[in-house]
């Protein structure tokens, strides 16, 4: 069997860990300090995932952990294009370059640019939204860009991540950064609205339609 990820990657040992094709728990089975990544890495590589009321988990109770958590499981080690919505193939090296010279190489969520830490390019709607393919990134507007991507430190890019999840598990818009507030719609997640109105979809927005709000008081 071939396995198109590197053995010193961590996307290698959880794949790895997987391939037994039963269920594992994503707190104390994974050495990864990101595992939500590498199981996305993994679907990207066309390998399905079981889903549990429509997103890649289950919750069920660990042994090892002695309390209820996040489970991930590979239905098949036969990888099929069908099984994922690849939005990555057309993201080559000049287009995310592209990308961060848009947005100046400053982090969403906290409007600033890091000197040293590295900075990511991520899909505004996550992954879990996915529902069909995209047309061709490099032939996209500048404008059409900042309307599908952001820049994020890796930390960021994993709460985010982690937040987006929750959301699609319990149909239920999180607070971004513990700040309960939506500039369209509200908590509830509306299949027409998609993501708009929510802080982890466009901090930047975000932010400058709760400053507005906060400056007519």
């Amino acid at each position: 069997m071939e396995i198109p990820f590197n053995e010193w990657t961590e996307d290698y040992k959880a794949f790895m860990t997987l391939s037994d094709l039963k269920w594992h728990c994503a707190k104390c089975e994974f050495s990864s300090t990101q595992p939500a990544k590498n199981f996305q890495n993994i679907r990207n590589k066309w390998y399905e995932m079981e889903k549990s009321w429509a997103h890649f988990e289950k919750r069920s109770y660990c042994e090892k952990c002695k309390r209820v958590t996040s489970h991930r499981k590979l239905v098949s080690l036969v990888r099929n294009e069908n099984n994922s919505v690849d939005r990555t193939k057309t993201f080559n090296p000049k287009l995310k370059e592209r990308i961060i010279k848009l947005f100046w190489w400053i982090d969403a969520f906290l409007d600033y640019k890091p000197s040293w830490r590295v900075i990511q390019v991520d899909h505004r709607i996550p992954q879990v939204r996915w529902t069909e393919k995209e047309e061709d990134y490099i032939n996209m507007s500048d404008e059409m860009l900042k309307e599908k991507f952001m820049l994020l430190v890796i930390e960021h890019n994993l709460l985010k991540s982690r937040n987006c999840e929750r959301c699609k598990r319990i149909n239920e818009r999180q607070s971004f950064l513990w700040i309960d507030y939506f500039y369209e719609w509200w908590k509830k997640y509306d299949e027409k609205l998609w993501c708009v109105g929510c802080g982890w979809f466009n901090p930047e927005k975000w932010r400058r339609k709760l400053n507005k709000k906060l400056s007519w008081k």
